[in-house]
């Protein structure tokens, strides 16, 4: 009967989103996670592994409303390679204008290609490129 209880409260405080943010500081301590700048923009990896196997080259935004972002990432390995990729929109004080859903994106081995999303830029901001693993 101890154990019943031990478990239940177990199964509790892991549902709880203190544990969850607990667990994700903690999984991001293991990784590592790494913040760059590219060009004026900045690009964010929740797990370090990920931007050692996969570069962002250049990102480029059109300088209006409902303007055109692209990014350009360069696979460093010799196996296909594939990334969640988010895109967020901030103005120049920081505060979050717009962001794209995350979506899969592969790179072909020891190539570059272009992730583009249209109708996401905005006049005077700039962009936060967020990778992660895909699953």
């Amino acid at each position: 009967m101890k154990n019943l209880v031990v478990i239940s409260f177990l199964l509790i405080l892991s549902s709880c989103t203190p544990m969850k943010r607990a667990q994700t500081g903690l999984a991001r301590g293991i990784a590592g996670s790494s913040d760059t700048r590219v060009g004026g923009h900045e690009v964010y990896c929740s797990q370090g592994e990920v931007c050692s196997e996969v570069e962002v080259v250049a990102i480029a935004m059109e300088e209006r409303d409902g303007g055109k972002v692209r990014v350009t990432l360069k696979n460093r390995t010799g196996n296909t390679a594939l990334v969640q990729i988010r895109l967020e929109i901030k103005s120049a004080q920081g505060e979050l204008l717009t962001e794209s859903r995350p979506e899969n994106f592969v790179l072909p081995p020891t190539q570059e290609k272009t992730y583009e999303m249209p109708g996401i830029a905005r006049r005077g901001a700039f962009v936060r490129v967020i990778l992660n693993t895909a699953y």
